[in-house]
């Protein structure tokens, strides 16, 4: 009978510490939670970050030593050229080109206080809501889209089953497969993007294409075929391509080689310019900044010496492309100013 009350306590003191485990593993999850929440904030909408530069995203990189696909921390640099003057740079989290464009326009938008006229830049930024981004705001694409290149060879044949190459019927909204059989609209396919444009893409079936002798090269799924066609894209892919083999447009395709994939050769391999020397985006942003200043400059000076110019010259040019007027007018443009001056 006495061992009973000792028994007891020894019972409380167990649930006690039973408890206070449970409180010390609560604290650790809410510490873990807070510590996720805080990655998630910093991850934002990419896939990962570097923990010594938050603002890094990992990527493939061009140079991979290893041939395994490594992936290091690093920025998408995007730049615009003029006669292979740094006219423009940002720097994006995201690896792929494609939503890189419009944010870049919006940047231009801010240091010159307008649109550029035109635009040249490869497949890489031929989307539809690029497209419609600079038909909108009067901006003249020359950007390729996929499937460009292979359009253009000599010996390039189009699939007679692909949904492109089947007729349609414009007024009636029908297509028409090879067999001849029509194939009506059924509905409309919304997708959405990383940037949150919507795409709609109609889609379109057939009526019978069991015991089709066609059907195995036509396609494998059961049931009719389906497909779905964005008319939208198809209409600014008409467009692109009227343009891009036009005069003018191979003349801007030519000069396109030369023009940015230039610069950055310079960079690259002849400047050694391969790595950024700091860390955080705005501290990257300055590097990068002072050295498209210095870019600019240095090319100036090898232009004007071509000339023939001499050195005092060259440094007047220097002096007046120094000046940042609050338009941020680029050297090149100041230099035509002080050309105008003098005469």
């Amino acid at each position: 009978m006495e061992r009973q009350p000792a028994t007891k306590d020894k019972e409380e003191k167990k649930a006690q510490r039973k408890k206070k485990k449970q409180v010390m593993e609560l604290e650790g999850y809410r510490d873990k939670l807070i510590e996720y929440d805080n990655h998630l904030d910093t991850l934002g909408e990419r896939n990962s970050y570097s923990k010594t530069d938050p603002g890094a995203t990992f990527m493939r990189m061009k140079e991979d030593a290893m041939k395994n696909g490594q992936t290091k921390p690093g920025y998408n640099l995007q730049i615009g050229t003029e006669n292979q003057f740094i006219t423009d740079f940002r720097l994006f989290p995201n690896p792929t080109d494609t939503l890189t464009l419009i944010p870049f326009f919006h940047s231009f938008q801010y240091r010159y206080n307008r649109l550029p006229n035109i635009c040249v830049a490869d497949s890489g930024y031929g989307s539809e809501e690029n497209y419609r981004f600079m038909q909108e705001n009067g901006i003249e694409a020359f950007i390729k889209y996929n499937y460009f290149h292979k359009e253009q060879r000599p010996r390039y044949t189009p699939n007679p089953f692909h949904a492109e190459s089947l007729h349609y019927n414009a007024q009636e909204d029908y297509y028409v497969c090879p067999m001849g059989q029509h194939m009506n609209r059924i509905g409309t396919k919304r997708d959405k993007t990383a940037s949150g444009y919507i795409i709609e893409s109609a889609r379109y079936k057939a009526k019978r294409c069991e015991g089709c002798p066609l059907r195995g090269s036509c396609f494998k799924a059961r049931g009719n075929r389906i497909i779905e066609v964005n008319h939208r894209l198809n209409q600014y892919k008409r467009q692109a391509r009227e343009r891009l083999l036009s005069e003018e447009g191979i003349k801007h395709r030519g000069r396109r080689c030369i023009e940015p994939e230039a610069v950055f050769g310079q960079m690259k391999y002849n400047m050694a310019y391969r790595r950024f020397r700091h860390v955080g985006e705005d501290k990257v942003t300055m590097d990068f900044a002072f050295f498209a200043i210095a870019f600019n400059i240095k090319k100036m000076c090898a232009k004007l010496i071509k000339e023939g110019k001499g050195l005092i010259t060259v440094a007047k040019y220097m002096f007046m492309g120094l000046f940042i007027t609050r338009y941020n007018w680029n050297i090149a443009t100041c230099c035509q100013m002080h050309e105008e001056k003098a005469a």
